[in-house]
């Protein structure tokens, strides 16, 4: 004859096995969240560094000239300040200092390395 299996004995092991598989599932996804937060932080890490090769790129090419810039503008400033002391006029002192700055600053704009 036909026997009825018992209704619950089944449904006990299948809820541990399912159990099981959460915890599993669970775990696998502590590891890929991990992987995931290592993952970004190396891009974070990666973007920073091309931020700060392309800043050093940009001064590196910039500041050159504008040494050159500045001191060109100081040696303006100067023969300006030159014509001024020769006609009398009262800012002639105060464009010489002005040439000053200039050379100072192309001075002390040196080439990084």
């Amino acid at each position: 004859m036909n026997t009825l299996p018992e209704p619950y004995a089944n449904r006990q092991v299948e809820v541990v096995e399912v159990g099981a598989l959460l915890i599993k599932a669970k775990h696998e996804l502590d590891l890929r969240e991990a992987e995931m937060r290592v993952a970004r932080r190396e891009v974070r890490r990666l973007r920073r560094a091309r931020r700060a090769e392309m800043y050093r790129r940009i001064v590196r090419n910039t500041q050159v000239p504008f040494r050159v810039g500045c001191a060109v503008l100081g040696t303006l400033a100067f023969f300006a300040s030159v014509v001024m002391f020769a006609h009398d006029h009262q800012q002639a002192a105060d464009m010489l200092s002005a040439a000053g700055a200039f050379w100072a600053l192309a001075v002390m704009l040196r080439p990084s390395k």
